[in-house]
């Protein structure tokens, strides 16, 4: 049965350069046999902006919400400034950005009213395992715990272990969804999406 309530990801997606690297780490991390996940067609590579619990029934307010603070943007170039692990799981950093912060604070801002603190493991999407309690409790937590004067921007690549730095890339940041999510905060189901222009 459907709930009532969605775990929703607002994030920026990557092009396609920017996703190649990602996916090449991503299927290294998974040959280490730690489980953890793929990227593929319904598991994208994204740099989180905010994370929520909301109610379904409002996502078409939320979809005009987010739009509504998109007019002042336009396209980002990004830099990966390098790879590291974070508890069990891989990241790329990203480099500190002052118009990334700012969108990230001015979607928290419009999107706070629809906050509904807590949802269940069904507010995750269907035909994946289960999302694990630190799943549910990371994005219960999001608002007190990584957004503001915490955010991190990144992008998680898996679980495993990573030994080889990388290069510091660039790229374009232009293309922004909101997505459903699913186990280990992947984002599987893209509801909406908008490019910067």
């Amino acid at each position: 049965m459907e709930t009532s309530l969605v775990a929703i990801d607002v994030a920026f997606l990557l092009p396609e350069d920017a996703q190649k690297r990602a996916e090449a780490v991503n299927a290294m991390l998974w040959a280490q046999g730690q489980g953890g996940f793929r990227f593929d067609q319904t598991h994208w590579p994204h740099i989180t902006l905010l994370q929520q619990f909301v109610r379904r029934s409002r996502l078409p307010e939320i979809f005009a919400a987010v739009e509504s603070q998109l007019g002042e943007f336009s396209p980002m170039t990004l830099t990966v400034s390098g790879i590291e692990a974070r508890g069990e799981t891989v990241q790329f950093v990203i480099a500190p950005h002052p118009e990334l912060q700012r969108l990230h604070e001015r979607l928290m801002d419009a999107l706070a009213p629809f906050d509904e603190g807590d949802g269940p493991s069904e507010a995750f999407a269907d035909g994946d395992e289960p999302p694990r309690p630190r799943d549910l409790e990371w994005v219960r937590n999001y608002r007190a715990q990584a957004s503001g004067a915490r955010y991190f921007p990144h992008i998680t690549l898996g679980k495993g272990v990573v030994t080889e730095p990388i290069a510091p890339f660039s790229f374009t940041a232009d293309r922004l969804a909101l997505c459903q999510l699913g186990r280990f905060c992947t984002c599987r189901v893209i509801l909406r999406e908008w490019r910067l222009t």
